[in-house]
């Protein structure tokens, strides 16, 4: 019998103490995740948003996808958001996402260029640590954005930069650039 409470007991603390997507924290002017063991430090021009509370995972139909960490430009409606999308899992609407080749291809075909977005443009970025960024860039009414994805384990760190001028989205696409994994 108190054997069974023992392993009970252990069972109870290694499942309170697991490690989730969204085990995230800033620090230092960086974002910390324990759980992908990333580091992330956002450009001096944004300031970190709490995010609302997480509707992805458990029985949800977004259990696939988890939001990490927005930064935005004053009061303005440009900055980072980043999620984690995990691999290989059907969304209510689609297959699952292979890779970030896959998901930028995705996101590219389903882009309709015009009066509204133009200059959609494709590129493999490769950063001093060897991490690889598929990234879609684009106009959005003349406004600088993209889409950057790099995989780490089963899972896609995705980061969706928007700005108000080239040289933003370029402060911005550098700082996820200089994303470091720890371990």
């Amino acid at each position: 019998m108190r054997i069974l409470a023992v392993c009970t007991a252990v069972l109870f603390a290694t499942a309170a103490s697991a490690l989730s997507p969204t085990d995230g924290h800033i620090a230092n002017k960086s974002y910390a995740n324990s759980y992908f063991h990333i580091v992330y430090t956002w450009p001096a021009m944004l300031t970190p948003e709490k995010l609302p509370p997480a509707s992805a995972g458990g029985n949800s139909a977004n259990a696939y996808m988890f939001p990490l960490f927005t930064a935005r430009q004053g009061n303005q409606p440009y900055g980072v958001v980043v999620v984690a999308e995990k691999l290989n899992v059907a969304g209510p609407h689609s297959a699952g996402v292979k890779n970030s080749v896959d998901f930028i291809d995705r996101i590219a075909r389903s882009l309709r260029p015009g009066p509204i977005l133009s200059k959609i443009t494709r590129s493999e970025k490769k950063n001093a640590r060897g991490m690889v960024f598929e990234t879609l860039s684009y106009l959005v009414n003349g406004k600088p954005a993209s889409v950057m994805a790099t995989q780490v384990g089963q899972y896609l760190i995705v980061f969706k930069c928007n700005a108000q001028s080239t040289a933003d989205v370029t402060q911005m696409e550098n700082s996820v650039l200089a994303l470091r994994k720890l371990k």
